[in-house]
C-alpha cells in the first residue's frame, strides 16, 4: 500500500527499500491483532476477580480505551524528542511482549493476595468491589498505555521517513491496525484460547510482540534527519546615507 515506484522517494528513505517498507505494513498489522487478543483475554481473566463477565467486558473496554487515549496523549508530547521513532515503536512492543509473559504470574500473585489478606479486613462491600476494580486497573493500564503509544510513533516515525505520503501513510496506518484487530479479536476467541488456554494465549501474543521487537532492530531503520534551523535575518550594516537634516 505505501510502496512507490519513485526512486527519490527510496533516497530520501536514507536507503530504504520496499523490503523495509513490507517489513512495517506486517509490524501493524501484527500490533494490532495482539492488542485484542489481549483485551479478550484480560476479559476473561478479570471476569474471576470481579466475579461477573458483563462487569470485566465493561470494564477492560473503559481501561482500554483510557489507557490507550493516555499512551496517545504521551507520546505526542514526547515524539518530537525522539530521533529514531521507529526504534522507539520496536521498544514499545517489546515492552508490551515482556508485560504479557509477565501477566499470568502476576495475575496469580496478585489474585492470592487479594484473597488471602486484603479483601479478608475489609467489611464494606464498597471497599471489597473498590480493591477488585483497583487491582483490575493495576493489571492492565500499564499495557493500555504502552499500545496507546504505538500508533503516533508509528504515524510519526514513517511521517519522518517517508514525507511525500503523509496522508497515505496515515489512512493506511489507521486501516492495517484496524484490519489487525479484527482479525485478533476472532482468533483469540475461536483459536487461541481453546487451543492455547489462556496463559498459551498471553504468550503467543507476547513472542508476537518481542519479535516485532527483534525484526526492528535487525532491520536498521534510519535515523531521523533534524529539520534545518532556520537563521535569523542579517542585519545591514552598510553606512547611513545622510539626510539633508545632517
Amino acid at each position: 500500500m505505501f510502496e512507490s515506484s519513485d526512486a527519490r522517494v527510496a533516497a530520501a528513505a536514507g536507503g530504504g527499500s520496499p523490503a523495509r517498507l513490507s517489513w512495517i505494513v506486517a509490524f501493524f498489522v501484527l500490533s494490532g491483532l495482539t492488542g485484542l487478543v489481549y483485551q479478550s483475554v484480560w476479559t476473561q481473566y478479570l471476569g474471576l476477580v470481579l466475579g461477573s463477565a458483563a462487569y470485566a467486558q465493561s470494564l477492560v473496554l473503559a481501561i482500554f480505551m483510557g489507557g490507550m487515549a493516555i499512551g496517545s496523549w504521551i507520546a505526542s508530547r514526547r515524539a518530537e524528542r525522539l530521533t529514531n521513532l521507529l526504534f522507539g515503536y520496536g521498544a514499545i512492543e517489546g515492552a508490551v511482549g515482556l508485560f504479557a509473559l509477565a501477566f499470568h504470574p502476576l495475575f496469580l500473585a496478585g489474585t492470592a493476595l487479594l484473597y488471602e489478606r486484603a479483601i479478608p479486613q475489609l467489611e464494606s462491600p464498597l471497599a471489597i468491589d473498590l480493591v477488585r476494580w483497583g487491582f483490575a486497573v493495576l493489571m492492565i493500564l500499564p499495557q493500555t498505555i504502552l499500545l496507546g503509544m504505538t500508533f503516533p510513533i508509528m504515524s510519526a516515525g514513517l511521517m519522518r521517513w517517508l514525507p511525500e505520503r503523509a496522508g497515505a501513510i496515515l489512512g493506511g496506518l489507521y486501516f492495517l491496525n484496524s484490519a489487525g484487530a479484527a482479525f485478533g479479536a476472532l482468533a483469540a476467541t475461536f483459536v487461541l484460547v481453546p487451543a492455547l488456554g489462556l496463559p498459551g494465549t498471553l504468550v503467543f501474543a507476547g513472542l508476537l510482540n518481542l519479535l516485532i521487537f527483534a525484526c526492528v532492530i535487525l532491520a536498521r531503520f534510519p535515523r531521523a534527519r533534524r529539520r534545518p534551523t532556520a537563521s535569523p535575518p542579517r542585519r545591514r550594516t552598510g553606512r547611513r546615507i545622510p539626510s539633508c537634516r545632517d
